[in-house]
């Protein structure tokens, strides 16, 4: 399941940008593949994100901040392949405030879930598949 759709790139962008950054045909229309492209690689980077943290891919209810974050990062990569068309700076600047929110998830500084719907944290500190470290261990340290 996507984190953001068509819909919420019409919502957050005029259609008629997104015919002009998807028609490669000239046929007046929004190429939907070129956009499910760009909604899959804005939700790949998400979950590079957040793996190791939480179970990725979400599932469930998308928080609505993953939601932003994909729209925003879906529509710099519909941007960045239409090298003919330069990238606004609202753009840039809303692509750096996704990657940013992120960078802070992924550090705990921030959560997308409602407490009562936090998915398990993830922790891991693999050492070596060979070396055990009980409680006795530990403690003679």
């Amino acid at each position: 399941m996507a984190y953001s759709d068509l819909e919420d790139l019409k919502t957050y962008m005029p259609e008629r940008h997104l015919v002009q950054l998807t028609d490669q045909d000239d046929v007046n229309e929004i190429d939907e593949e070129l956009v499910d492209d760009a909604i899959l690689r804005a939700d790949n980077t998400i979950d590079a994100y957040l793996r190791g943290r939480y179970p990725v891919p979400v599932t469930g209810t998308v928080p609505l901040e993953i939601q932003d974050i994909s729209t925003k990062i879906a529509s710099y990569n519909l941007y960045r392949k239409n090298m003919q068309l330069t990238l606004p700076d609202a753009i840039k600047d809303e692509y750096k405030q996704a990657i940013s929110m992120l960078k802070d998830i992924q550090a705990g500084r921030m959560s997308p879930f409602e407490s009562s719907d936090e998915p398990t944290i993830i922790v891991t500190n693999k050492v070596a598949d060979d070396k055990v470290y009980d409680s006795d261990t530990w403690s003679t340290y």
